[in-house]
């Protein structure tokens, strides 16, 4: 599949991790360092805020669907438009996921369509059509399936995604340089259903078509062009994971670690990244342990154009009603080395938790562990929390053991 086109991910936990992802590439870098009518409408007309863009899309659905849940980021915080609804489908609920964001390129048709997903995979199909404007239209089906592994704490999954895409140039004709999508998908986990075969879901795919296809989108995207400018270059600047051999890092972990814990190697490719699972007596969890090197002298450091910052990253969590944000805590030692240290318990709406340590040396050099309660990343929570705090990691991290590891 296409690097663009990420294939959604199973339920709310599988995005945290995401999110948390961003929150430590954010915290490393800022430390080191198209509907028929592309028509503008009158400026009032545009959902900017997170209510009105709830309301605008769910005016788009049918009458009777219910909702239940409701999220939406808007113009207020950024260039891109996101809403999340749960739908009472009778059937335990269904996800609708509705994005509208722009990329550069010289030319979109690039990576537009159904071409854009590369080789079909099993499971996925993918229709697409050339609009009266130029635009292209893709309907898309994705089928998980998961058989699950007791032993190793993998659960049965099985799952199916209902999706729409429409993209077009990135402005108001298709000489424009740029791209823009409307996305928007329907995903139902069908794991406990009698006859998966049998669900119907509440929105076939054309009506989702007419939901992208809803000039508002446009116009949010035009308005995000007028406030924003056009869209940048993706080039998130991450720095290098370091050459120190994962045997190493995982060793000096070891020997770090509290005595009386059993520790496994978890066998990884390539340098600078080594994982281990760590069971006190209560599950094993997966622990990752991520060296990086300082940016190349006269490269600054600071956060990339399209990192997030920790307290973007925890305002983001904290507005979401189903996930609660981090706790972070920064310190800087007497040599100027910083630590950042956060945790991120299990609720009950998201089973995973994880807690992380990133230390920051004065030359821009850094390491990152994190803890979760999982012991791997296709498996279910193993116990109840990750097998460490924050603070424990930290303890573990400032050792000057690692420090020597960087030469």
């Amino acid at each position: 599949m296409s690097t663009r086109k990420d294939e959604a991910s199973r339920p709310l936990w599988k995005r945290r991790i995401g999110l948390t992802a961003a929150i430590a590439t954010a915290a490393m870098a800022s430390m080191v360092a198209a509907s028929p009518s592309f028509a503008e409408p009158a400026a009032d007309d545009v959902p900017r805020t997170e209510q009105e863009l709830i309301d605008t899309l769910t005016g788009l659905l049918p009458g009777d669907l219910q909702i239940t849940e409701s999220y939406a980021t808007g113009l207020e915080e950024g260039p891109d438009s996101s809403v999340s609804l749960i739908a009472d489908d009778g059937a335990g609920g269904v996800s609708l996921d509705l994005s509208a964001y722009r990329w550069a390129t010289e030319d979109w048709h690039d990576i537009a369509g159904c071409q854009g997903f590369g080789e079909p995979e099993e499971g996925f199909t993918c229709e697409d059509t050339t609009l009266e404007d130029g635009s292209i239209l893709s309907l898309i089906t994705r089928d998980y399936q998961e058989e699950g592994d007791p032993e190793e704490g993998i659960e049965p999954y099985q799952g199916r995604d209902w999706e729409v895409w429409l993209e077009g140039p990135g402005g108001s004709d298709l000489e424009q340089p740029g791209g823009r999508a409307i996305v928007l998908t329907e995903s139902k986990d069908l794991t406990d259903a009698a006859d998966p075969d049998a669900y119907t879901p509440p929105l076939d795919l054309d009506q989702l078509a007419e939901v992208v296809q809803a000039p508002v989108w446009q116009s949010v995207l035009d308005a995000a062009d007028a406030e924003y400018g056009g869209p940048e270059e993706w080039e998130e600047e991450v720095p290098d994971s370091s050459d120190i051999p994962a045997s190493d890092l995982r060793d000096t972990f070891r020997a770090l670690a509290p005595e009386g814990l059993e520790i496994v190697d978890v066998e990884t490719e390539g340098a600078g990244y080594g994982s281990v699972t760590v069971d006190d007596g209560q599950g094993p969890g997966l622990v990752d342990i991520t060296a990086y090197e300082a940016a190349p002298e006269g490269e600054e450091g600071g956060e990339s154009e399209q990192s997030i910052s920790i307290e973007e990253a925890e305002l983001i969590a904290e507005e979401d009603e189903a996930v609660d944000g981090p706790d972070c805590q920064d310190t800087t030692l007497e040599d100027g080395t910083v630590v950042s240290v956060c945790n991120w318990p299990a609720s009950e709406d998201d089973p995973i938790a994880m807690n992380w340590a990133v230390v920051t040396y004065p030359d821009g050099s850094s390491l990152d562990i994190t803890a979760y309660n999982v012991a791997n990343w296709d498996a279910e929570p193993t116990r109840a929390d990750a097998p460490f705090t924050g603070e424990q990691l930290a303890e573990i991290a400032t050792a000057d053991e690692w420090r020597a590891l960087f030469g």
